[in-house]
């Protein structure tokens, strides 16, 4: 399966994706909410895990691995998962971290990983799928200090930067040869992430990730934020048509980017566009149950978002929804309905970001990603 065919299989999901109705959740997590995370995470690396190719593999009896923007969530499954269980899995984390090479492409001016493995001098690249790696690469290298991590992701990000050019004023394209000639919102807002995220580990850097991280954000403010302040998909850059469609993850992408960016230079601006964007994502979930409508792929990302506003903030109806789709995604995944990877490790990795409220691993690691400056 190709890209094209992997994001038209994700439409798909989304148009049949429900959640099992659920009652709207407590105050504070279930008790239980861990040991969910170490089950649904243990189900899913004993059944897809490759051993000899330390890959995961697309589908159950399947030997040939998954697609790169899966790749990531899996990877951020892992390293949350290796926070808790490191005797279990953070050996396969870094066997995880190698096998990733079999996709970065080497052999051209700027290096990037390719949606599957390659061979070199590939030009299927997506700017998008490489912004998800430099973040779960920088989250890797706060959990184990490994520096080939933290290198990779600037190695990674720097291919993600080098899709910023002037066409519609500037922003980042989402596929390196400008299919359908779009600039994505999901390709920008996790761009801009990540310049905050590596800037705490590059003070040689520092000032210049943050500035560009400022001009990405302008820049998708101006093109694709909604007057509800929600983000749209994508822009056009022949006919300037914009695709409206509000998928969690860019008004979660944008969200993130805010508040870093609040932290990073104290500009009250950018917090409180982070409060406006948590204060209209109910309109993104279904009915009054506080779960995303979107598919775990997209919505597990909003959930994110929502912890982190949280954390900033104490936003409660943040909390809210962040609990409500961790309890709504445990029960979907004892169903046995879903066969989507991508879904299933974005499942796990919920359950264990809200678990983590709980913990003390969890507190202490999140308390030093939030730090301004490493």
């Amino acid at each position: 399966m190709n890209r094209q065919q992997f994001l038209r299989a994700s439409l798909a999901g989304f148009i049949s994706w429900r959640v099992v109705p659920t009652q709207a959740a407590a105050a504070e997590a279930p008790s239980d909410i861990l040991a969910k995370a170490k089950e649904v995470t243990a189900a899913i690396h004993a059944k897809y895990w490759i051993t000899e190719q330390s890959l995961y593999r697309a589908a159950p009896g399947a030997n040939h691995p998954e697609m790169l923007w899966a790749c990531g969530v899996l990877f951020s499954m892992l390293v949350a998962a290796a926070r808790h269980e490191p005797l279990m899995y953070r050996r396969d984390l870094l066997k995880f971290f190698e096998a990733l090479n079999h996709y970065w492409d080497r052999a051209v001016k700027i290096p990037g990983y390719e949606p599957c493995p390659t061979q070199g001098n590939g030009n299927d690249k997506y700017y998008d799928d490489n912004a998800w790696m430099v973040l779960t690469f920088a989250e890797g290298y706060q959990l184990t200090g490994e520096k080939k991590m933290l290198t990779r992701a600037c190695e990674t990000l720097a291919f993600v930067m080098s899709g910023w050019d002037d066409a519609l004023g500037g922003g980042i394209w989402w596929h390196e040869l400008h299919k359908d000639k779009r600039k994505n919102t999901c390709s920008n807002g996790p761009a801009a992430v990540g310049c905050l995220m590596l800037a705490k580990h590059r003070p040689d850097r520092r000032k210049r990730m943050i500035e560009r991280a400022v001009e990405i954000v302008n820049w998708t403010r101006s093109n694709l934020q909604g007057e509800d302040g929600l983000y749209m998909d994508s822009i056009q850059e022949t006919t300037r048509d914009i695709n409206r469609a509000a998928l969690t993850y860019n008004s979660a992408m944008m969200m993130r980017a805010e508040l870093m960016l609040h932290q990073a230079t104290g500009d009250e601006s950018h917090l409180k566009e982070a409060r406006r964007i948590g204060g209209m994502a109910d309109k993104l979930c279904q009915g009054d149950t506080s779960v995303y409508r979107d598919p775990p792929r997209w919505a597990h990302l909003m959930v994110e978002a929502d912890l982190e506003l949280h954390r900033k903030t104490g936003d409660a109806g943040a909390l809210r929804r962040a609990i409500a789709n961790a309890d709504a995604y445990y029960k979907r995944w004892q169903t046995g309905a879903d066969t989507h990877l991508i879904d299933l490790a974005s499942m796990a990795r919920v359950l264990w970001l809200v678990a983590e409220r709980e913990t003390e691993i969890g507190r202490e690691f999140w308390k030093k990603m939030d730090a301004p400056a490493i």
